[in-house]
Order: structure tokens, then C-alpha cells, then sequence
């Protein structure tokens, strides 16, 4: 699923046709590429950091996979507000736009929490509890995102251009590792 989205990203990309200034016509286009950018990079980040977290786990069981689903349909929908970025951040419409994003973002990271929470609990379904907590202490930092992209919501209100930004910079904070390597 998560290949599935960031390959659908692309399809908002288009190729300008009948212009007189090609290099105009790319870099006017640029709302594009950066939201491209940011939604493939999530959803890369996504992926990477969900391989990570159930390195961790013994098993799964079916609130895990439940959790699991919220988070595919929340990454399944992320070509939708990229291709509103992509078409409305510098229009009177950028708002909207960037505030869709962000609860998308929001809620992709609240299903992120759910199963980092769920998967950590000291009964849960890593090897054993002190495994549970140092995953859990390690990644004490991993649920930020949900402030973030509220923040980015508001800010959404003030400056679309920027709210972009602050969900690009969600991206370059998840880029780093927030939880331990499984030990194997």
C-alpha cells in the first residue's frame, strides 16, 4: 500500500504543453514538486519507521491489524490533499488546502501513535516488557507529530507556503530515528 500511494504521487505531475517559456512554465510549476516531495518522503518515512517499530514485535494480534488498516487508509489518501497543494497553495483556495493536508498529516499520526502505543504496552506484543519500555522511552519523542501538524493546521490560516513548510520539516524530524533497532 505504502508503494502503491507514493507511485500515485507522480500522476499529479504533468507535463506543461503549448507554452512559449518551458523553463517558466517547470518553475512556475514548482507548488507541484514540492508537495510531490513532501507527501512521497512522508509516506517514505512512514514506512521506514513502521518497518522499525515491528522489528520489535513477537507477534501481532487483531487490534494490531485493525491499527494497521487506519494507517494504510490514512497513507492511501495522501495523493488527494497533495494534488490540492499541488493545485491551490498560491490561489485564494491555499488554505483549504493546506489545512486538509494537515489533517490528513493528523491523521496519519495518530494512527502512527495508536499502533506505537498499542504495540509498546508493558503486556503487549514486543519480545518482553523491558523490551516494550526502552522502545517506548526511546521513543518518547515519536508521537510529536501530532502537535506538529496542528501547528501546521493554524499556521495554515496565516500562510499556506508555510504550513507546507512545516509539514516538510515533520518529514526531515521523522528522517531521524526516533526508535532503537531490534536486536537480533
Amino acid at each position: 500500500m505504502f508503494a502503491i500511494a507514493a507511485t500515485l504521487l507522480v500522476l499529479e505531475l504533468r507535463v506543461p504543453r503549448d507554452v512559449r517559456d518551458l523553463g517558466g512554465a517547470l518553475l512556475g510549476s514548482w507548488p507541484a514538486y514540492a508537495a510531490y516531495v513532501v507527501s512521497f518522503a512522508t509516506i517514505g518515512i512512514i514506512w521506514v519507521n513502521h518497518h522499525v517499530l515491528l522489528d520489535h514485535l513477537r507477534r501481532v494480534d487483531r487490534p494490531l491489524l485493525y491499527l494497521n488498516l487506519l494507517l494504510l487508509l490514512s497513507v492511501a489518501i495522501v495523493p488527494f490533499p497533495t494534488s490540492l497543494m499541488d493545485e491551490y497553495v498560491l490561489t485564494e483556495h491555499g488554505t483549504i488546502a493546506a489545512v486538509v493536508y494537515g489533517l490528513v498529516g493528523l491523521l496519519i499520526a495518530i494512527a502512527f501513535s495508536s499502533i506505537f502505543l498499542y504495540a509498546t504496552r508493558a503486556d503487549g506484543l514486543c519480545a518482553d516488557a523491558a523490551t516494550a519500555r526502552r522502545i517506548r522511552e526511546e521513543g518518547r519523542l515519536f508521537p510529536i507529530g501530532l502537535a506538529a501538524y496542528v501547528a501546521g493546521i493554524a499556521l495554515a490560516f496565516v500562510s499556506p507556503i508555510a504550513s507546507l513548510a512545516v509539514y516538510g520539516l515533520i518529514v526531515v524530524f521523522y528522517a531521524f530515528p526516533q526508535l532503537p533497532a531490534a536486536s537480533r
